[in-house]
């Protein structure tokens, strides 16, 4: 291998890696314009100090227009971030990537606030 190549290839953990990038994006969203509505249901999490968990609760849509009503079916407790979004996921509460990868976006920050004892406001940037 020459010494060229030998500057492309980074050592993983586990793999050696080609570096061989063809594409390069910069990443961009609006949280207003780019933001989709699962039409599975939605979810509040909070924090529950006390017991050291967080809370999840699944609400659905029962009655759309112009007086809705949403019911409160589940709720999911955990500790962790990654085994709560993984249980709402194993549930089929989630339908997209989308709302998926924000689930363990926000599950973290409430995460990391119940560890930390920070203030935890679900949509809100933690204050640290």
């Amino acid at each position: 291998m020459s010494e060229e190549e030998d500057t492309k290839i980074l050592q993983g953990k586990w793999w050696k890696i080609k570096k061989d990038i063809k594409t390069r994006i910069e990443a961009k969203y609006d949280k207003i314009r780019d933001w989709v509505m699962d039409p599975k249901g939605y979810f509040l999490i909070n924090i529950d100090r006390e017991k050291h968990l967080i809370r999840v609760a699944y609400c659905v849509f029962s009655k759309l227009g112009n007086d809705p009503i949403h019911d409160m079916i589940a709720e999911v407790t955990g500790k962790t971030a990654i085994e709560i979004v993984n249980t709402l996921i194993n549930q089929k509460y989630i339908s997209s990537l989308q709302h998926a990868a924000d689930m363990g976006i926000e599950l973290h920050k409430a995460e990391i606030a119940l560890k930390y004892n920070y203030n935890y406001i679900q949509d809100k940037d933690l204050e640290l």
